[in-house]
């Protein structure tokens, strides 16, 4: 797929296939996470700002709505979406989302150490 090319309503699957999911879009241009009523913009900046925070890093993914693990994806993403996602506020589960879309791109990969999603970045 060329950078150019926007593909659309691709099926992924969070850590473990847990939660299957639609979106379209690409890294490149930006991303919408697709709901059953709704969906929500994710902006190619935003997804870069991502892969430039954690490049090279091992974070716990830090999904949960009510107790994401400090310095998680998830917590990074509720902290700074707003700012860095065009005024769009985005949770720690749809870092989880994101997480999976940026395993598929073959940016980071997954594992899990007892019931937490342990995520390593790519270089």
């Amino acid at each position: 797929m060329t950078p150019t090319e926007i593909r659309t309503s691709i099926t992924c699957g969070t850590h473990a296939k847990a939660t299957q999911f639609n979106y379209s879009g690409s890294l490149e241009f930006g991303i919408n996470l697709h709901f059953e009523t709704s969906s929500v913009k994710v902006a190619a900046s935003f997804l870069q700002a991502i892969l430039t925070e954690f490049r090279s890093k091992t974070v716990p993914g830090g999904f949960s709505m009510t107790d994401p693990k400090y310095c998680g994806l998830g917590i990074w993403v509720r902290d700074h979406s707003r700012e860095l996602n065009g005024g769009i506020a985005l949770t720690p589960r749809h870092a989880s989302f994101i997480a999976a879309i940026l395993r598929d791109a073959n940016k980071l990969t997954s594992s899990t150490e007892g019931t937490a999603v342990i995520l390593q970045f790519r270089d």
